[in-house]
C-alpha cells in the first residue's frame, strides 16, 4: 500500500534552458530500445515500465549533471555499465533475500544467464534507509526494480535532495522518500531493518554510527555495503556491539570484482 510522504519537499523547481546542447550530446542515442539492449549485454532483462522509468531517471541525471556534477561519468553508456549496474545486482540480491524479497519469485531465476526482473506488489512493512544518497545511486534504480518496504534516501545537501525529490516524483516511485537532513539527526528515535551504504563513511565508523538504530539479528536487521573488498565484520566487535558477516555476493564490473557485503548486528 502506498504510504504518504512524511518528508515534504520545501523547494521550488527552477526551469532553465542552459546547457541544452551539452544535454543533447550526453543523451545522444539514449532511448528505451538502446537502453534495453545495453541491459541485456550486462545480463539483465527489464520490463517495459522498468525500462521507461530507468530511461527517465538517466535522462534527468544527465540533464542535472551538466550543472551539478552529480556523477563523474558523462556518457550514459558508462553511467549504466559502471554505476547503475550495481543497482541491478543489489536488486537481484534483495529479490532473493529471505527477509526482503517479495513472494513468488522463482528461485531458479537467480541462476539464469539473463536475469529477468518482474514487477511485484509491495508485500512487506519494514524500514530501509540509504544514508548520504547523493545522486540516487544505487537507490533510485534499485527502487525501480525492487519496491519492497518503505525506503528513505537521506541527503543533507540541498541541491541533491532537490534532484532526488524531482526524480522520485517524475518516476512515481512508491513508498520511496527523500529527507533533507543530516543522517545523525534523521535516525533519532527510529529503527531500520535494512541500511544501504555506498562509500558514506569507512566500515568501522559506519557500523558504530548506525548500531543504535539498526534492528538486531533476531529482528532481521542488516546493513549492506557496496564495496571493492570483502568485509570481515567480526574485526569491528567491541564491548557494545557484536557483528557478523552474514553473506557476501560477488560480481564483476568491467573485469573488476565488486561485492555486496551483508552484515548483521548480533547483540548490544
Amino acid at each position: 500500500m502506498q504510504k504518504s510522504n512524511p518528508y515534504k519537499p520545501i523547494y521550488k523547481v527552477k526551469k532553465s534552458t542552459k546547457n541544452t546542447f551539452k544535454v543533447q550530446r550526453a543523451t545522444q542515442k539514449l532511448s528505451v530500445e538502446n537502453l534495453e539492449q545495453q541491459c541485456i549485454k550486462l545480463g539483465f532483462s527489464l520490463t517495459m515500465p522498468q525500462l521507461s522509468a530507468l530511461y527517465n531517471y538517466m535522462f534527468l541525471l544527465q540533464k542535472w549533471n551538466q550543472s551539478m556534477n552529480l556523477v563523474g561519468k558523462s556518457a550514459w553508456e558508462d553511467i549504466l555499465s559502471e554505476l547503475i549496474v550495481d543497482s541491478f545486482h543489489l536488486a537481484k540480491y534483495l529479490n532473493a533475500h529471505a527477509s526482503f524479497a517479495p513472494t513468488g519469485i522463482p528461485f531458479s531465476a537467480q541462476n539464469e544467464k539473463i536475469y529477468c526482473f518482474q514487477y511485484y506488489e509491495n508485500e512487506h512493512d519494514f524500514e530501509a534507509w540509504d544514508l548520504g544518497a547523493g545522486a540516487g545511486l544505487p537507490a533510485i534504480p534499485l527502487r525501480i526494480l525492487w519496491n519492497q518496504g518503505s525506503y528513505t534516501m537521506v541527503e543533507a545537501r540541498e541541491k541533491r535532495s532537490l534532484f532526488l525529490n524531482m526524480a522520485c516524483t517524475k518516476l512515481g516511485l512508491e513508498n520511496t522518500f527523500v529527507c533533507r537532513n543530516r543522517a545523525e539527526n534523521f535516525m533519532q528515535d527510529k529503527t531500520a531493518q535494512l541500511i544501504i551504504s555506498r562509500a558514506f563513511m569507512p566500515y568501522e565508523k559506519m557500523l558504530a554510527f548506525v548500531a543504535p538504530y539498526l534492528a538486531s539479528q533476531k529482528d532481521n536487521g542488516s546493513i549492506i555495503f557496496l564495496t571493492l573488498e570483502k568485509i570481515n565484520a567480526s574485526q569491528f566487535n567491541n564491548d557494545l556491539f557484536q557483528w557478523n558477516t552474514k553473506n557476501i555476493y560477488e560480481y564483476m564490473v568491467n573485469g573488476k570484482k565488486k561485492y555486496l557485503c551483508e552484515i548483521e548486528k548480533l547483540s548490544n
